[in-house]
């Protein structure tokens, strides 16, 4: 027999859901929140029952973690990664504020899109800014730029890394297509060891497929 259990119920005036994550290793729903009436946002974590367990919003100041969170996942440490309007934030399961990335040394700041990590926690996140998928290390520093605009995949968008076939998802933003790249080999996720390609270096493509 099927069960629906109703996590959140929204009205006009209650908070907007914008983001899902669904974590493998608790069962807990991650969802990330927008009240639009004051410009203010949260990540709400709730069971399997749908009781509500925690609630981020405050780094350790008061201050506000969030404006506006797109995209919400979870690191192999148990790290809340998510994708706001202009950075990449970044907290502990318990909710304490880790870092914020808001964007590469160039310095030309970030518009993070589509977010993921992989097996060996680095963070994957497309910026809007430079039309590219950056990978950090689970700290937050920047890696390399994994993936640019081109002509086989338009746009990159959306991101989701497979851990049984140590693939990554890309979802195009103009052409209709999902392109599958490998970077990582089961070796290296076994001996918890990769070294990015340098920038410009291109990722091996498996396929590419189109949505009509």
């Amino acid at each position: 027999m099927k069960t629906t259990i109703t996590f959140i119920k929204r009205t006009y005036t209650t908070w907007r859901p914008q983001c899902l994550y669904w974590s493998p290793s608790t069962g807990d729903l991650l969802v990330g929140m927008c009240y639009i009436h004051t410009g203010t946002a949260k990540v709400t974590r709730y069971n399997q029952s749908g009781q509500l367990t925690r609630t981020i919003q405050h780094d350790n100041t008061g201050r506000g973690l969030y404006r506006y969170p797109h995209y919400i996942t979870e690191n192999n440490n148990g790290d809340v990664v998510v994708s706001d309007r202009r950075a990449v934030v970044v907290t502990e399961p318990g909710g304490r504020h880790r870092f914020s990335y808001t964007g590469p040394p160039s310095g030309l700041g970030l518009e993070p899109g589509g977010i993921c990590t992989d097996a060996l926690s680095h963070i994957l996140v497309y910026d809007g800014r430079t039309k590219t998928v950056q990978m950090l290390d689970k700290d937050g520093q920047f890696l390399s730029h994994l993936l640019t605009e081109s002509q086989e995949m338009g746009e990159p968008r959306s991101l989701s890394y497979d851990v049984n076939t140590h693939r990554l998802w890309v979802g195009s933003w103009d052409n209709n297509k999902v392109c599958v790249y490998r970077y990582i080999t089961r070796q290296d996720a076994m001996t918890d060891e990769h070294r990015p390609c340098p920038d410009g270096e291109p990722m091996f493509s498996s396929s590419a497929v189109e949505w009509r």
